[in-house]
């Protein structure tokens, strides 16, 4: 009841703090859109020739179908279906249900309503994935709630209240039973600026009231650490004649760490196992410079105190949550990095990027793969727009690393991979 109180509270009055109007009618109907991929890869010492895992190649697909029905009041329904995002082998499973994400062949990772109350509020409730800044701290999370949209002149407003873990859906008993669930609650105002400039601020905070010792079937207790507290970035990107510039500056309370990593909401000890209980920060700035068809840019930064950037952010080796991703920026240890980047544009259909990094890292411990002392990257990329929605990519790199343990192999990470992707 207290969740259900909480947010219907908030919305009565966002809601009626805004809707003036009710919004246009609209046509209804369904639309159709979606992307597809398949990929050629190839990966060696992605470990850093600390198994005897040999060098793998393999070969995946995927299909996405975006969904959007939309009544003649303006409101809407959006859905994404995936579709057999598997590596290639005879796969007789053509029934997901009962069956883990990963190994049935169809499932949902989003699906949720909106009303426009007004032409300047609109309300999303349902399970979707959000984006605010530039990719650094809150970059396409997987989330489940309630959200405005608010325009307000050149300024938008996301207030917003969303479940990390529900107590009815809970293993434990106590937490069903007293219905201890985690939320989050907080706001992303952004603006525009200029017609060049734009920026944000995000501030959130986060509850936990989920069982905090736990006895397993041989009586063995354990304590459990709340994910809650206080996060906040504040981010901008633009430009001006030749010269460009993109930055955020981050923060996550201790008990929040690896938050935007792709991990399940638990309650474990996690911020002990990267770097402590501290409290972590980072950021980063990235001037650019465009010379006709070229661009250079230096990205530059830190994370401190168990801070992670988003998987997404980074290059091609460091970062970018993809097939060639070693590692995300921020993990192992506390960073500073720099990031010297060129493209060039070689025609309208095919450009080529190049990457060479360095980062230092003050690892979270002196033994193991947590022991890293900095890594070099070395990749590029070739883009090659086929016809119009459908390009190939081709990405390629080597990952250079040193350990303060000496007993820990530094076998460079090598790896490459094709990728042919049509948007509809």
């Amino acid at each position: 009841m207290k969740k259900i109180l909480v947010a219907s509270a908030a919305l009565m009055i966002v809601a009626g703090a805004v809707s003036t109007a009710p919004a246009a009618e609209v046509k209804p109907g369904v639309q159709l859109s979606g992307d597809a991929r398949v990929r050629a890869v190839y990966r060696d010492d992605f470990d850093f020739g600390n198994s005897d895992k040999s060098g793998e190649t393999y070969m995946d697909s995927r299909v996405r179908l975006n969904v959007k029905g939309t009544a003649a009041g303006g409101a809407y329904a959006i859905g994404r279906i995936r579709l057999q995002d598997h590596r290639f082998e005879d796969i007789d499973t053509d029934n997901a249900a009962g069956a883990k994400r990963e190994d049935g062949n169809i499932w949902v990772d989003k699906a949720y309503l909106g009303i426009p109350f007004s032409d300047n509020f609109t309300l999303e409730a349902g399970k979707y994935r959000v984006t605010y800044g530039t990719g650094f701290f809150y970059e396409d999370l997987n989330l489940a709630g309630v959200r405005g949209i608010i325009k307000a002149g050149n300024a938008e407003i996301n207030p917003f209240i969303e479940w990390m873990s529900e107590g009815q859906s809970s293993k434990i008993k106590a937490d069903k039973n007293d219905d201890n669930d985690s939320i989050r609650m907080g706001a992303n105002v952004s603006a525009d600026f200029n017609e060049n400039w734009k920026g944000g601020v995000l501030v959130a905070y986060q509850t936990d009231d989920r069982t905090q010792f736990l006895t397993d079937e041989d009586g063995v207790g354990y304590n459990m650490e709340p994910n809650e507290g206080w996060l906040a970035s504040v981010y901008f990107e633009g430009k001006q004649g030749n010269f460009g510039l993109a930055g955020e500056f981050a923060y996550n309370d201790g008990d929040l760490h690896g938050f935007n990593q792709a991990r399940d909401d638990n309650n474990d000890d996690y911020k002990d196992s990267i770097g402590g209980p501290d409290d972590g920060y980072g950021g980063y700035l990235q001037p650019s410079y465009t010379i006709d068809a070229l661009t250079l840019a230096l990205n530059v930064g830190f994370t401190m105190d168990g801070f992670i950037a988003d998987p997404v952010f980074g290059f091609v080796m460091i970062g970018q949550d993809h097939s060639l991703t070693v590692t995300s920026v921020g993990d192992h240890g506390d960073w500073l990095w720099a990031g010297f980047i060129a493209k060039y544009a070689i025609s309208d259909s095919l450009s080529v990027t190049g990457n060479l990094v360095y980062a230092s890292v003050d690892g979270w411990s002196s033994t193991g793969l947590d022991s890293l002392e900095d890594v070099i990257e070395v990749s590029g990329v070739l883009d090659y727009t086929i016809s119009k929605g459908a390009t190939f990519s081709w990405f390629a790199g080597a990952l250079f690393p040193s350990f303060e343990d000496s007993t820990v192999n530094d076998d460079p990470a090598v790896g490459t991979y094709g990728r042919l992707q049509l948007k509809f």
